[in-house]
């Protein structure tokens, strides 16, 4: 009894330490079985190497779409299965706003509990005396209290190797945003007490995996517990051979031979990325057209540089996608076509958390102009090979690959289909306010019909029901991110009216209500302020007091 008794004291004390939801493996994003072996077995090998000498942290560096991930979850699948992976920790520019780069530490000290009692019940005495860590987004305090400390005082320890994967570390913000974790993992920190990386027990391996950008290399470069690795050293007859049979398996069914696959793979020039997006390009129905014609239409472009190799098969599948000059009144058409496709990627790359299809429809219904009104679907439809989230109208909607991203927002680069960010903020801020006073599904008073005011949340029966029910995701998102999307434009009158309208009006308390049912009260505390810095300089145009 004694034990029940702890372990649900131990239960209690961690279900409040901040935790990165959807931050973990994603076994979809292994490599292909038989592929990239040569240097699957050599990270492999490194992990299970044994001596003070064996350096604790392999950063694997590479271009996008070569393939980095797939590795990085290759791993963490095989040391899970083995019972060696300690946590999987994915960074993901899309989800900005789950600020996972304050999460790191927490999460991984939580994930680490899941294998090892002494850890568990370490982690809990931590927490309970100093309840402040539980919400700490300092990564450094982190690091120290919640993962070095306990594990210090764990006396459950293994010998067998300990993996963490710490995936796509470039898309973690901006310089400052990852300079802490960086300075932590190549054992650089400038207060000489905060623990080394090198103070784990020597079992720990660390995995990181980026882009080359230069603060990482920068803070990498020269230091002795840190092996460095590169995409860019897989030799070209490996890669095209591994991409040899991706290739072929895509493409299965097919009339063609090896020499399609083997041209295909040389093309692809290392980058997997291209290669699934020329495979279906290749797949997918094209009107007139033959699987063969498609083949052809793919590996007839043939760019000088590798870099814009990727961004080259991108324009190849919007021109697809945008009615061409072949249909009656052509160039109206391809230019409201355009101006949908902007519309909509705007959309989807400046909310700060993806959603499905019928809420970014709900809001673009209060979009600022009347044009931008029409069904996102008439465009999603279309770009299966883009996009995730287009077949299932419950699953959010997101880049498939980050380079699309950098692809769109890149005007050099993306030309007609270049996206401007800032629009899409205003759209958005427009939206999430409008969102928040509508008269038919806004807030409201009661929203979840709550039945006492002296009742905690935790103890109305069917509440959770009830928050769904009465709360719509697109109004759970405006009512979170509104403020992101006004800070993020520059002063407009108009907006700031649709600010005034709900600030000046008893729908305020409504929205403290709504964040508050919805676990995101905190948020408020940094919002007011903001806002009210972004609309000083409405004080006299609109005399707002």
């Amino acid at each position: 009894m004694t034990y029940i008794h702890t372990f649900s004291d131990e239960t209690l004390e961690l279900s409040g330490l901040t935790y990165a939801k959807g931050a973990g493996l994603d076994t979809r994003k292994q490599c292909l079985k038989g592929t990239r072996t040569e240097i699957l077995s050599n990270i492999t090998e490194w992990v299970n190497s044994t001596g003070d000498n064996v350096p604790r942290v392999l950063w694997l560096s590479g271009p996008a779409g070569k393939g980095k991930s797939a590795i990085a979850h290759t791993i963490a699948k095989s040391f899970k299965d083995a019972g060696g992976l300690g946590s999987c920790y994915c960074f993901d520019r899309q989800r900005k706003e789950d600020r996972r780069h304050e999460k790191i530490f927490s999460t991984i000290a939580r994930d680490l509990t899941d294998c090892d009692p002494g850890m568990r019940r370490a982690l809990a005495d931590a927490v309970k005396t100093t309840s402040s860590l539980k919400e700490t987004p300092d990564i450094v305090q982190q690091w120290q209290k919640l993962l070095i400390e306990p594990l210090e005082k764990s006396s459950g320890s293994t010998e067998e190797p300990i993996v963490i994967v710490i995936d796509a570390l470039d898309e973690s913000g901006g310089v400052e945003t990852r300079k802490a974790l960086l300075s932590i993992l190549a054992g650089k920190h400038q207060d000489t007490t905060v623990p080394k990386i090198t103070d784990l027990p020597g079992n720990f391996r660390f995995i990181v995996t980026s882009r080359p950008l230069d603060d990482i290399k920068n803070k990498f470069g020269g230091i002795q517990h840190i092996r460095q690795m590169s995409m860019d050293d897989i030799p070209r007859v490996d890669a095209e051979r591994d991409i040899r049979a991706y290739v072929s398996k895509e493409l299965e069914g097919l009339d063609f031979q090896d020499r399609e696959f083997a041209v295909l793979a040389e093309k692809a020039d290392g980058l997997f990325e291209w290669a699934r997006l020329a495979c279906r390009y290749i797949n997918e129905s094209h009107a007139g057209l033959s699987p063969m014609e498609c083949y052809q239409a793919v590996v007839s472009r043939n760019p000088a540089e590798r870099s814009p190799l990727l961004h080259d098969m991108y324009r190849l599948v919007l021109k697809d996608i945008i009615p061409g000059d072949t249909l009656p009144h052509s160039e109206k058409l391809r230019l409201t076509a355009l101006a949908r496709f902007r519309s909509v990627m705007g959309q989807i790359l400046g909310t700060a958390e993806p959603l499905p299809l019928g809420s970014l429809n709900a809001m673009r219904h209060h979009f600022p102009k009347q044009e931008d009104h029409f069904d996102m679907s008439l465009m999603i439809k279309c770009m299966g090979s883009l996009l995730s989230g287009t077949t299932n109208p419950d699953s959010p909607i997101r880049p498939l690959h980050a380079s699309f991203h950098d692809f769109l927002t890149d005007k050099q680069s993306s030309g007609d289909f270049f996206i401007d960010l800032s629009k899409a903020q205003r759209d958005l801020a427009f939206a999430s306010l409008r969102v928040m006073t509508s008269m038919k599904d806004g807030l409201r008073f009661n929203i979840c019909d709550l039945k006492s005011s002296y009742l905690p949340n935790s103890e109305d029966p069917g509440l959770q029901e009830r928050i769904q029910k009465g709360i719509s995701p697109h109004l759970s998102y405006s009512s979170r991110f509104w403020t992101l999307h006004v800070r993020s434009t520059a002063f407009d009158k108009e907006l700031a009216r649709e600010v005034k309208l709900l600030l000046d009006h008893e729908r305020v308390f409504f929205w403290l209500e709504s964040l508050a049912l919805t676990n995101a009260l905190s948020g408020a505390v940094g919002a007011l302020p903001s806002i009210a810095q972004w609309l000083k300089v409405s004080t006299v145009l609109l005399g707002i007091r």
